[in-house]
């Protein structure tokens, strides 16, 4: 077995429960996920324009502060004419600009990057140079388009970086031609490094500097491996240096390569037995806390959860843990598209000029759907499991929705989403036993739900679940049956207290100090439990392909609520 292989330990792995959007397995802490764009036919107006729903191949930079996401726009089925190439820029990574062309429509086609900081310090927007509007293949792609990212955050001139090996008459002017020699000198330094340009698929960008490995001769048997020609080795690489100064790849499926030498030779690329994901890609990096971080999606099959493992040498890793669980339903029908979030990437050591160096956060962005865009901003170090009774707030904020959290730690949940909700989780330590107390301040009745959970740690398993419905009553699940325990009014703060037993499997609830529940049945058994959930709507599981009614996707009237003076007191 290779010596430089990657191997993820620990348990996680067999864990993983394909029934669940998160797979079953606990949050990283802290880890807050938002919606930077949301498609919509209904109203493109606040969308992007023109109403597109198909929305893929992402990638993000960091410049001058900002931070910046690119992204493949279609109509409606994956690339397949009408496309284009979108971006959108932040300052926070909460609220996003409103999506702009990276290219003029027709010149361009999605890669698997577009943001290179180059040597000399100039920031490059790159795409695939577009020859006709027939399907895109990746087998097809070999030219390019360039602009810069000037330092105030304006675009500069469109140039041909690279001319495909079937020449595009009407294609930009060559980047010779630009009067900028600066500029000129930053395309070249791109050019000049294969490793970056081996991130797209099968080396196709290289000709012939691209790795051997792409090549059938070079295999025992003559033949690229993989489960057909479509899908073989070689797809969609991420890199990054070791601290030894060994070099490692992953691309799709798993198939990781290492280079002792700066990339000019590669190891024959094999799949780590233990590394188990599918066709779609595997993130790795080096975080700024020194350590090194894989993320990907845990399933041979499916696209979901979103997870990260992290490690200290760049080849053991271990302690998987969820950054995006939730699974919302998939609006827009449309050829190629999977559920799940997917085709994650953070930003590369390409990408990022250092200015959020120290944020302590490893920033990553990925399609929903293939069809909304997401990024999720992790901290670091990332930490697996709770140090303290109550850790920092996990948020899940769609584009139309807010999550806001107030300098007293309170909340504020806001929802005008009709297929989706806002969520917020804190984690604690596990424990057998618990009492946990906070305030609810509904600002209105009839027009959401806020459902309250405690969850185990492995098996995401609800136990005890309580609801705001929309009939101005307090729910509760007792065993199998969910009641009205008792009437609340909106715009007035409801104080609940729970206290729960997972060795018993019974808890007690009391509002505003009268005791509602004792000795009520868990709705589901748990071993322990690890996690309080406040969310805006009803559990969905796993939301599935499922199109929405015409001139439904569109926001309507929030629902709001406030959540206060939440205290959590393990008591096993």
């Amino acid at each position: 077995m290779n010596s430089d292989f990657i191997y993820i330990d620990g348990p996680e792995q067999s864990l993983v429960d394909p029934a669940l959007p998160d797979g079953g397995i606990p949050p990283a802490i802290g880890v807050r996920s938002y919606c930077i764009f949301r498609a919509s036919n209904a109203v493109p107006e606040i969308t992007d324009g023109r109403g597109w729903t198909y929305h893929h191949h992402v990638d993000m930079a960091c410049w001058r502060g900002r931070l910046y996401v690119g992204w493949n726009s279609c109509e409606r089925d994956e690339d397949v004419w009408p496309s284009r190439e979108l971006f959108s820029t932040s300052v926070d990574g909460a609220n996003w600009a409103d999506p702009r062309e990276m290219f003029p429509q027709g010149v361009s086609t999605p890669l698997r990057m577009y943001f290179f900081r180059a040597p000399n310090g100039r920031m490059l927007l790159i795409a695939g140079l577009r020859g006709d509007i027939a399907k895109t293949s990746e087998d097809r792609k070999g030219g390019l388009v360039v602009r810069e990212i000037r330092a105030d955050h304006s675009l500069g001139d469109v140039f041909t970086l690279q001319q495909s090996p079937t020449p595009i008459e009407k294609s930009p002017p060559n980047l010779e031609t630009s009067r900028d020699r600066g500029f000129v000198e930053a395309c070249r330094q791109l050019l000049a490094d294969t490793i970056f340009l081996e991130q797209q698929d099968r080396g196709r960008l290289l000709g012939e500097r691209a790795m051997k490995w792409h090549h059938a001769s070079a295999w025992p048997g003559g033949k690229v491996p993989g489960d057909n020609e479509k899908w073989v080795s070689g797809k969609a690489f991420s890199f990054l240096k070791r601290l030894d100064g060994v070099l490692v790849g992953v691309s799709k499926m798993g198939w990781t390569t290492t280079s002792l030498d700066d990339g000019k030779t590669w190891t024959q690329p094999e799949v780590p037995p233990t590394l188990v994901t599918g066709k779609a890609k595997v993130w790795m990096q080096r975080t700024s806390d020194g350590r090194y971080a894989l993320v990907y999606n845990p399933s041979k099959r499916q696209r979901f959860p979103l997870i990260v493992v992290t490690g200290d040498d760049g080849i053991h890793f271990r302690d998987m843990r969820i950054v995006q669980g939730e699974l919302p339903r998939q609006r827009y029908a449309g050829r190629d598209r999977s559920i799940g979030p997917q085709y994650t990437r953070g930003i590369s050591h390409w990408a990022d000029d250092g200015s959020r160096r120290d944020e302590n956060a490893m920033w990553l962005v990925y399609s929903m759907n293939k069809e909304d865009i997401w990024v999720s901003r992790v901290p670091l170090p990332v930490k697996a499991g709770a140090t303290g009774d109550a850790e920092a707030w996990n948020i899940y904020q769609p584009k139309w929705s807010s999550v806001t959290i107030s300098s007293d730690d309170s909340l504020r949940l806001e929802n005008r989403d009709p297929y989706d909700y806002a969520g917020a989780t804190r984690v604690f330590r596990e424990t057998k036993q618990l009492s946990v107390s906070f305030d609810v301040t509904p600002a209105q009745s009839d027009r959401g739900t806020l459902e309250v959970e405690l969850l185990s740690k492995f098996g995401s398993r609800r136990p005890v679940r309580i609801a705001f419905a929309p009939t101005e009553m307090l729910q509760a699940t007792d065993g199998d049956r969910r009641t009205d325990l008792a009437p609340y009014l909106p715009g007035q703060r409801q104080s609940i207290r729970i206290d729960a037993d997972a060795a018993r499997g019974e808890y007690a609830l009391w509002l505003n100090g009268a005791r509602l529940l004792e000795n009520a049945a868990f709705a589901e058994a748990a071993d322990d439990l690890h996690r309080i959930s406040f969310r805006s709507g009803a559990h969905r599981g796993i939301g599935g392909a499922n199109p929405v009614e015409a001139d439904t996707d569109k926001p309507t009237q929030a629902c709001g609520y406030v959540v206060a003076n939440v205290r959590i007191l393990p008591a096993g």
